[in-house]
């Protein structure tokens, strides 16, 4: 309201004197010299108080940009979600705020005057990048990109940054503004949901492969079973019990065929949403593999048989049972598909003072050289087992138990003459039976 009445009280003055100076003009009986000299005085009073308004008003300007200046430098320099600070022409720090110092390590008398190349990787400096964003960013009046950064300790981070060059009043280049948010656990959180995404498409592309697998391995078996019962039924007699016994051991093997095919993709099913875990506990592993072959004996062919050997002072061993069981019965139920009636199958035990090693070889079809890189690759069959029932995911199930356990798994093999396959497993320090008894 004072700014406004001495506006218009000054212009009424300069109104006042230009009217007093013009009177002797106007008039040429008056004399000249009162009015004149009263009305400049008059205009000199309303032009100082013009230039006093003006003045007042460019004070009261420039206070309230200091005074905004100030609130702004105050957020700025207590934000701490983000780094915000200011570059010159030359790509050197100028300022610095909390945030930039919780994100990038450096405090304020560290890092001012140092260039903007000390937040980039190696490889972005030699690509020359740091200069490149600020030239992008005169170009295009804004320039923001997305990439990894380095703080302090070297550690490295995603960061969202952003760069917006500063004029003075005349237009010259002052420097840049520089917005950087540190966006790693968002990043995070974008990979886990694309790694999740990709692993439920990989598991209904697997489904999808074991339906269309299933209904072809399935038909087999099945006629087989159906067959046989129905010859069962023609040899109702005692003295043809041996050929009873023949289809019956012919619906076991494929009944064991069809449980295997069913054991496989549930397994897979489990390790690859995360339900299989490795608990451990203190087992003897011998009496496993014993077992282990006991229950596969229906499966046997004709004429075979699995023999067992084991090296080293028998003991027990830290391990989880159930998958030492699975990687056995895996294994050697290969051992007996692929190999021919009457041969033999070797389970060695190698009892080792840190590792326990299980060795089972076989005089079956063994796998073609080139093919054998693939065998742990999901539904992947040799070339040569084609009329054999089979899935083709034995093998990388094997391989994901023993990831679980810390073991690994060797392959020898030559087509024709048979394979063998070594699993080793971590065993820590021998353990006593006898003191675990006691």
């Amino acid at each position: 309201m004072r700014r406004r009445t001495l506006l218009v009280l000054g212009g009424g003055l300069g109104a006042g004197g230009v009217a007093l100076m013009l009177i002797p003009v106007l008039d040429r009986q008056q004399p000249v010299t009162l009015p004149f000299v009263l009305g400049i005085f008059l205009l000199l009073f309303a032009v100082v108080l013009l230039l006093d308004h003006y003045f007042a008003r460019r004070k009261a300007a420039e206070s309230d940009r200091l005074e905004l200046e100030q609130r702004l430098s105050f957020l700025v320099q207590h934000i701490k979600d983000y780094a915000i600070f200011l570059i010159d022409p030359e790509g050197r720090v100028m300022s610095w705020n909390k945030g930039a110092e919780q994100i990038k390590g450096y405090t304020e008398a560290e890092i001012l005057g140092k260039p903007i190349s000390i937040f980039y990787t190696e490889e972005d400096n030699q690509r020359g990048e740091p200069f490149l964003n600020l030239k992008r960013a005169l170009d295009e009046g804004r320039y923001e990109s997305v990439g990894l950064r380095k703080r302090k300790d070297g550690t490295i981070f995603f960061a969202d940054v952003v760069f917006t060059p500063i004029y003075d009043d005349r237009g010259g280049l002052k420097g840049f503004i520089k917005i950087t948010r540190d966006i790693t656990e968002q990043k995070k959180a974008e990979e886990d949901m694309l790694s999740t995404l990709q692993r439920e498409k990989e598991l209904n592309e697997m489904k999808s492969r074991f339906v269309t697998l299933a209904s072809h391995e399935f038909k087999t078996p099945l006629s087989v079973i159906l067959s046989s019962v129905s010859l069962i039924e023609k040899y109702p007699e005692t003295e043809q019990q041996d050929k009873r016994l023949k289809h019956i051991h012919r619906i076991k093997s494929n009944v064991a065929n069809l449980r295997q095919i069913l054991n496989d993709f549930l397994s897979l099913e489990k390790l690859e949403v995360g339900i299989i875990k490795n608990e451990p506990a203190q087992v003897n592993p011998a009496e496993i593999v014993r077992e282990t072959v006991l229950d596969l004996e229906p499966s046997l062919k004709e004429g075979q048989q699995i023999r067992l050997h084991s090296d080293g002072r028998t003991r027990f061993i830290e391990l989880d049972a159930q998958l030492l069981r699975n990687v056995l019965n895996n294994l050697l139920s290969n051992a007996i598909k692929y190999s021919p009636e009457q041969g033999e199958i070797d389970c060695r035990l190698h009892f080792r003072p840190d590792a326990l090693e299980i060795e089972i070889r076989d005089q079956g079809i063994g796998i073609p050289p080139e093919e054998q890189e693939h065998l742990f690759e999901r539904f992947f069959r040799a070339s040569n087992s084609t009329g054999i029932p089979g899935t083709g995911l034995g093998l990388s199930i094997v391989k994901k138990y023993l990831d679980l356990m810390g073991g690994r798994i060797g392959l020898v093999s030559i087509p024709w003459q048979g394979t063998t396959v070594t699993v080793t497993l971590p065993a820590g320090d021998p353990f006593d039976h006898n003191q675990r008894e006691g």
